[in-house]
């Protein structure tokens, strides 16, 4: 049941119900994580320093889907699950795990020093990818960066698409991060399938203009980690070769990574299917629609 659990991104119709709602959806058996920020107010003349939520409305709920859709059915306040505006908002928004945790682990620490951004109000590219070794983020990784109007470095960890925290650097010690990767499949047809649909929507779905929403971020990590786990793998027959190499092809045309290599896997693939192959017809189609591209 465990595997089933995933974070969701949970929106609120009821304003400042934030905590509330993290509250009562702990004390119904789920995770729930609301990103919170200090604020000072000035109440009767004194300034008073207090936790607020981060952003308004922006709560993360971990659960199965049916535990996550009952609860906000019967929640005491008015929630919804965020979904993707890519695909006619069908598909739920789902957090990575190990995103999701590095993040909760970071911000939770010292909210007076973090600082959240929007995706657009930073740039994640600049910077090294690293793994605090030792103190209170051992073992935790995350982008050194510096942030505009700071002096000091940051540690700046993300939920895919979704938000951005910066943590000021104290002196512990930090290593480059090894690059992690996906283990192969336990289910080469589910992933394979998987494949082709997110690489399917990335290419030919999602308009140019709707490549810097939130929820496109999430598509692109998910796609390089279903296709790590597949890339190892061969068909033992024409068909199931074809069937594999045209999605790791999608996905390499849309990453540019290996694009040459992947096509030329998916020709030898299809040269060897019959003419009236249905699956023969479906690769050559791909095969020309990405050269248009």
């Amino acid at each position: 049941m465990d595997e089933l659990k995933k974070w969701y991104v949970i929106g609120s119709l009821s304003p400042r119900k934030e905590l509330k709602v993290r509250d009562d959806a702990r004390r119904h058996g789920l995770e729930a994580f609301v990103p919170l920020r200090y604020e000072v107010k000035t109440v009767r003349g004194q300034k008073q320093r207090k936790l607020v939520p981060a952003i308004t409305g922006l709560m993360f709920i971990k659960g199965t889907l049916e535990e996550v859709k009952d609860y906000a059915i019967h929640a005491p306040f008015q929630v919804y699950i965020r979904k993707s505006t890519f695909s006619n908002k069908t598909d739920y928004l789902v957090i990575p795990t190990k995103a999701m945790e590095d993040f909760i682990a970071i911000t939770e620490q010292h909210e007076e020093h973090v600082t959240y951004f929007k995706p657009e109000e930073i740039s994640l590219r600049a910077g090294d990818q690293i793994r605090i070794k030792g103190g209170i983020y051992d073992g935790k990784e995350g982008i050194v960066m510096r942030i505009k109007g700071k002096r000091s470095k940051q540690l700046v960890v993300q939920i895919p698409g979704v938000l951005v925290a910066a943590v000021e650097l104290t002196p512990e010690l930090i290593e480059m991060a090894p690059e992690t990767r996906e283990r192969p499949s336990k289910d080469v047809d589910k992933d394979k399938k998987l494949l082709l649909e997110i690489a399917h929507r990335l290419l030919f779905e999602i308009p140019d203009k709707y490549q810097q929403e939130n929820e496109y971020n999430l598509l692109l990590s998910e796609l390089k980690r279903v296709r790590d786990r597949l890339v190892t793998f061969k068909g033992y027959t024409p068909a199931s070769e074809a069937e594999l190499a045209l999605p790791l092809y999608l996905a390499a045309v849309k990453l540019q990574e290996g694009t040459s290599e992947a096509e030329e896997r998916l020709q030898k693939a299809v040269f060897k299917l019959k003419d009236t192959s249905k699956l023969k017809a479906k690769c050559l189609e791909y095969i020309e629609l990405c050269k248009k591209l």
